[in-house]
């Protein structure tokens, strides 16, 4: 019973360290039209990331481009609704129909389309800007953990021992 209790404890310790965030890494996290870049739970300034990606020049260059992106998006989407609402809005006319003056809106289904195809641009051009920030914060993370990549174990058994208890052993380098 001892056994299965220690085994127990050791599985459920081991899980906690696998989800251990390291030191070095970034991890960004999704706010409403942007993506924010945080380390060690804190927010990370534009210039302290452009800082911490001058080595790495794949994330350097996705940063950027998701900080061009990322005012021209809204704006572009803003403008879709601008020209669908007038569009939408129309202009009033008037005609003469079998001697009577009728009232009527001339509607451009052009501008429509154009509004609505802008609006669609605006929104895939911000969560590209999403994409790449989070993208470049993948590549980073990728790079720090291919430099520091060192082993300290080399072999871990784990099985039955001679006695028929359960028993692990670990060889370190």
């Amino acid at each position: 019973m001892k056994q299965r209790i220690i085994i127990l404890i050791f599985i459920c310790f081991s899980f906690c360290n696998v989800f251990a965030q390291k030191n070095d890494t970034l991890y960004a996290k999704r706010v409403f039209l942007t993506t924010q870049i945080y380390k060690d739970g804190i927010k990370i300034s534009s210039k302290k990331i452009n800082q911490l990606f001058k080595n790495t020049w794949q994330s350097r260059v996705k940063y950027k481009w998701s900080n061009v992106l990322k005012p021209v998006g809204p704006v572009v989407t803003v403008g879709g609704f601008g020209l669908a609402y007038v569009a939408l809005k129309g202009v009033d006319a008037t005609a003469i129909v079998d001697g009577k003056e009728v009232d009527y809106k001339i509607r451009s289904l052009p501008k429509l389309l154009m509004g609505i195809g802008l609006i669609a641009g605006g929104l895939s051009l911000v969560e590209s800007s999403n994409e790449l920030a989070q993208h470049s914060v993948d590549i980073y993370n990728s790079m720090v953990k291919s430099r520091n990549k060192t082993s300290y174990i080399n072999k871990i058994q784990f099985g039955i021992t001679e006695n028929n208890a359960v028993g692990f052993s670990i060889s370190l380098k």
